[in-house]
């Protein structure tokens, strides 16, 4: 058995999804044993909603439960030493756990360490006097003033965390060329078009799978998600609504989350190609069954919203089945289209951090500065685009969706 997070939802007012996590045991048959670990994960020092469930932290803790409780094998966290939380610390740091598969940024293992640390503090000085551990063993407290004058702490771990990350930075120069991602796209419009739109929504306005879930109809009676402004005719600007995360189903079963919520415009040179999508996408739905008092855009066989979950099973498994591992080297749906959609922003021209990361519906400009710092490098490995005009075979829609497709 294994420690698991667990979510609950229900919704409360206007539309409001509350989400709430739990961590409990799920032996080997499927049963659920619920624990009181979630008491010890503190919440955001700021909640951007009611919807707030805690996000990651509840991740990082039940990763650090399953090493303490499975690898290392004690039966109470009483007899948690120090010892043990700094090798789960280094294990993960570097990418060593048992069910590891790639190296981890920096910035993912400092959230990994505040979050144990604050649950490990919380755990301890509840149990102080019975846990072999004490909190002042684990980290000393500092505090620094920020840009606004505020004084803030921060803990400080009392021995060295590692960071295994000399290939986090080759990780996005993964080979995506036009050729690979045109052969995928054209497959995907062909075979499994019931998955177009969340493609489409990752490589032409990289939106996450999950953000693309939950995005709605034009005519959806709860807003429209998706708004054309149109002169004399024409369709001059798209955004897709991404402003509030909002229940899309009937049974209430979450979509998947919105990261930062936003209005996420299309960008001008992936206009004409996305509004050509969209439009073989829509005559595709034409008189297929949908739950209209929600009114999603992405549907399952049952006529349900899509759930990313879904969604990431299929996609991995089309290109497990399906498509020439050449191309794709990286299975990850989250990372993919995201990484070919911004890669093709930079070479556009796009060269502030501050409209890169809009475009990308970033938080922190990690990420985003990554591309911009290695721009030659990428251009070596995509060729330039040039004039700022994106090139891709000048695609559209007969082209795309025509009835051969080459193999």
């Amino acid at each position: 058995m294994k420690f698991v997070v667990y979510k609950h939802s229900l919704i409360l007012g206007d539309n409001n999804i509350v989400t709430k996590q739990l961590i409990a045991l799920k032996h080997d048959d499927g049963t659920l044993q619920f624990t009181d670990f979630h008491r010890y994960v503190k919440s955001a020092t700021k909640i951007k909603s009611i919807s707030d469930d805690g996000n990651k932290r509840f991740s990082y803790v039940v990763k650090f439960l399953n090493f303490i409780y499975g690898t290392v094998g004690v039966n109470n966290l009483d007899q948690l030493t120090l010892e043990m939380v700094k090798e789960f610390f280094m294990l993960y740091g570097l990418g060593q756990l048992p069910e590891d598969r790639k190296n981890r940024k920096k910035s993912t293992v400092e959230k990994c360490v505040n979050a144990v640390l604050d649950f490990l503090t919380l755990y301890l000085s509840e149990r102080e006097g019975k846990a072999k551990l004490k909190a002042e063993e684990l980290y000393s407290t500092t505090t620094f003033t920020n840009s606004r004058g505020r004084v803030i702490k921060r803990k400080e771990p009392n021995f060295e965390i590692y960071v295994n990350d000399s290939n986090t930075e080759k990780a996005i120069f993964r080979d995506m060329p036009n050729s690979a991602f045109e052969m995928l796209f054209s497959h995907i419009a062909h075979y499994h078009k019931d998955l177009l739109m969340v493609v489409a929504l990752g490589a032409f306005v990289g939106l996450r799978p999950s953000e693309a879930c939950n995005v709605r109809r034009e005519d959806s009676p709860l807003g429209p998600g998706i708004l054309f402004h149109q002169s004399d005719g024409q369709v001059f600007k798209i955004e897709i609504d991404l402003r509030k995360e909002i229940p899309l189903r009937s049974d209430l079963k979450p979509t998947g989350r919105i990261k930062k919520e936003r209005l996420q415009a299309v960008p001008y040179i992936f206009l004409e190609v996305f509004l050509d999508t969209y439009n073989d996408y829509m005559t595709y739905l034409e008189g297929k069954k949908y739950e209209k008092d929600y009114g999603p855009l992405n549907l399952n066989r049952r006529g349900k919203a899509l759930s990313y979950d879904v969604y990431y099973q299929r996609f991995r498994k089309i290109i497990r089945d399906e498509m020439i591992p050449i191309f794709l080297k990286s299975d990850d749906a989250e990372v993919v289209f995201r990484h070919w959609y911004t890669t093709q922003l930079v070479l556009s021209g796009v060269s502030e951090i501050s409209e890169l990361m809009s475009a990308r519906g970033d938080k922190s400009p990690e990420s985003a500065w990554v591309y911009l710092q290695n721009k030659g490098e990428i251009a070596k490995q995509y060729g330039q685009v040039n004039n700022g005009v994106f090139d891709y075979m000048n695609w559209r829609a007969n082209e795309l969706f025509g009835d051969k497709l080459e193999r």
